[in-house]
Parts: structure tokens; C-alpha cells; sequence
């Protein structure tokens, strides 16, 4: 490689360089007391984003606002809540989490996906799906590497298993795994124990 060369790609890494601290509370809608964004982490249109109190999200994640409807975009992280490693949250509508969830590792939740009607077009330059709300319920948890599509909503205290893709809503207090996500356990509240459900075919 020579000069020129090397001196074309220092150049592009500049200019394609993004500042990954997060910006100062006051860039958002709301921002509580007690919570941090740890650096690296990538935050597109803060002023979209209501932060609750105490909560947590940890380096490497991307929350993703992005306004492209007459109704700005609006991402909710309520208080208590704790967002692991390496979240991608992609949000154009409306993606809401209650308080005190648990995310692990390397989470992705989105409220809509790159469109796929024209097979001959690139599907960069496909538009986008219509958003649908995404509600993730107080006390809920995702397991590592869990994915959650538009148009969901998890209950208050469900659990979804590691890997699991949850393309349908999740009662409360129920235990979903695998892709796509299926109910395997729920809390009968009249016997006051887990009941294990049938695999379904």
C-alpha cells in the first residue's frame, strides 16, 4: 500500500469515526437520578428517550432512535432496569421497558425490520417494515443473545431463555425458550407453584 493510499484510509476512518460516549442527561427526553450509559455506547436521538431512575445500561450497547414517521419515535427504559453488554435496541415507533427488567448479554429488541417485497432490489434499499409497539413488562428477563421482534409484548416477570427469537406475545410470569420462542412453564397462581406445558408441534 502506498502513501496515497494509506493516507485515503486515515482519511475515511476520520470521517467515518463515530464519538462513542454517551451524550450528557440533559440530551434526553428524561433522564433519572442514579442512571448511567457506560461508555462505549452508541445513542442516536437521545432527545426520544425517556430514562427512568437507577438504571443501568452497560458499555457496548446501541440504542437506536430513529424518527422517520410524523410521530417522533419513543424509547422508554423505566426505572430499576439494568440493559447487559452489547444491546441493540432499534427503535422508529415505540419500544417500552417497564421497571426493574433484566437484560443479559448481546440482546437485540426492534419495532420493525428492513423490508423484503422486491427480490431483485438490494434490501439496503428496501424500506422499512411499519413499526409495531414493543412492551417489555416490569420484572421481565432476557436471556443472553435473546431477540425480540416487532409487535410483542412480554408480561409482567416473564422470562425468556437464552437465544430465544419471541416473534408472539408472552403471558406473565411465563417461561419462554428456543426460536421460535414457546411457553414451557407458567405460575399457576391457584396452586401457587410452576406448571410445566405440553411441547407443541
Amino acid at each position: 500500500m502506498n502513501r496515497a493510499d494509506r493516507r485515503h484510509l486515515r482519511n475515511v476512518a476520520r470521517a467515518t469515526a463515530r464519538d462513542l460516549t454517551p451524550p450528557p442527561p440533559s440530551a434526553f427526553a428524561s433522564f433519572g437520578v442514579g442512571s448511567v450509559i457506560v461508555p462505549p455506547a452508541r445513542v442516536s436521538e437521545p432527545q426520544h428517550i425517556e430514562i427512568g431512575n437507577d438504571v443501568i445500561v452497560h458499555e457496548g450497547s446501541w440504542l437506536s432512535v430513529v424518527s422517520v414517521r410524523a410521530t417522533p419515535a419513543r424509547l422508554v427504559i423505566g426505572s430499576g432496569t439494568r440493559i447487559g453488554r452489547d444491546a441493540h435496541i432499534a427503535c422508529v415507533g415505540e419500544v417500552v421497558f417497564g421497571s426493574n427488567v433484566l437484560t443479559s448479554e448481546r440482546v437485540f429488541v426492534g419495532d420493525t425490520y428492513h423490508g423484503y417485497e422486491q427480490p431483485d432490489v438490494p434490501i439496503l434499499h428496501q424500506p422499512m417494515a411499519a413499526a409495531k409497539p414493543v412492551h417489555i413488562g416490569d420484572g421481565a428477563f432476557l436471556g443472553v443473545g435473546a431477540i425480540v421482534l416487532l409487535g410483542v409484548t412480554i408480561g409482567e416477570h416473564a422470562y425468556v431463555g437464552a437465544g430465544a427469537v419471541v416473534t408472539d406475545d408472552v403471558p406473565a410470569r411465563t417461561v419462554v425458550v428456543g426460536n421460535p420462542a414457546r411457553a414451557v412453564r407458567r405460575w399457576d397462581a391457584a396452586s401457587s407453584s410452576w406448571v410445566d406445558l405440553p411441547a407443541t408441534t
